[in-house]
């Protein structure tokens, strides 16, 4: 897929300019009006797994395992072009994988308390080429690719207890990908929201190439690339989850039971297992 072929060319950038750590750009005027909070607790073990961000902290996380199902079957008996493979002893056959996983913790800060459920499910349908030959190897392609994440995020703030749902989707199918140059990325559908019925906060992906290290230089990639989420209420950006470095920002002129929400969300999907931003496998 030329999804992967471009992470790696970019992955092989960020090595060529050294090891630091790569950060979403953020606009300045966005900067000046919100605080940035490194997320810690993200890598390593997810046993007793707790985060740490800004003035934020959460209970021990309780995951649940990965469960995944797969699926292959030979395609050569459904189309004249799978028959022809196979003249030449070459299979062609369907993968199709389900994962799905769920996970749940609650959030604390500045004197408030959120409960947070969350769900992963992902379906990916890809074809398998099997030559059968050690010199040409062996091939696969992404056919249609769907993933889904909700959260239930339950405030215990008294008069602001009304629920919020989280749903984050995307979606992939190879006879709609409008991608036809080498840099291309892939079209990928996608609809991102959190509603507690009376409000809406719109969840939307920040594709970019540019970035900055830790010593603040400006890094250019040679592709868009997902890099995170904006957070906005109307036109509004009210945050931004930056995935390069797991770092949140929340603005500044917020209520601190906003923020929680924020946060909330912001956490929950840092937290994500099966799917990353924009992804396609």
């Amino acid at each position: 897929m030329k999804l992967k072929i471009n992470t790696i060319l970019v992955l092989l950038f960020v090595g060529a300019i050294g090891c630091s750590t790569i950060k979403l750009g953020i606009p300045d005027q966005f900067k000046q009006q919100a605080t940035e909070m490194h997320v810690k607790g993200l890598n390593g073990f997810t046993i007793n797994q707790t985060l740490e961000f800004g003035n934020y902290n959460t209970s021990i996380i309780k995951n649940d395992w990965v469960f995944t199902r797969e699926k292959t079957g030979h395609a050569w008996d459904l189309n004249a072009e799978g028959r022809i493979l196979k003249m030449f002893n070459v299979d062609n056959l369907n993968k199709r994988t389900r994962s799905n996983t769920k996970y749940q913790y609650s959030l604390y800060g500045d004197g408030l308390e959120s409960k947070i459920f969350c769900l992963e499910d992902k379906k990916l349908t890809e074809s398998e080429i099997k030559t059968n030959n050690k010199w040409l190897g062996d091939f696969s392609q992404t056919r249609n690719y769907n993933y889904t994440f909700s959260a239930a995020i339950l405030p215990l703030v008294q008069n602001f207890d009304d629920p919020w749902q989280v749903l984050l989707y995307n979606r992939y199918d190879a006879k709609r990908d409008t991608a036809k140059r080498f840099f291309d990325l892939p079209y990928i559908e996608e609809e991102g929201y959190a509603k507690n019925g009376d409000e809406t906060i719109t969840i939307r992906t920040i594709r970019t190439k540019n970035g900055t290290t830790a010593q603040g230089r400006d890094v250019n990639f040679p592709v868009k690339m997902p890099a995170g989420y904006e957070l906005r209420i109307d036109d509004g950006v009210i945050g931004i989850i930056d995935t390069y470095d797991n770092n949140i920002w929340i603005y500044n002129d917020l209520d601190k039971e906003t923020k929680l929400i924020v946060a909330s969300i912001s956490s929950a999907i840092l937290l994500r297992k099966l799917g990353t931003v924009g992804t396609i496998e």
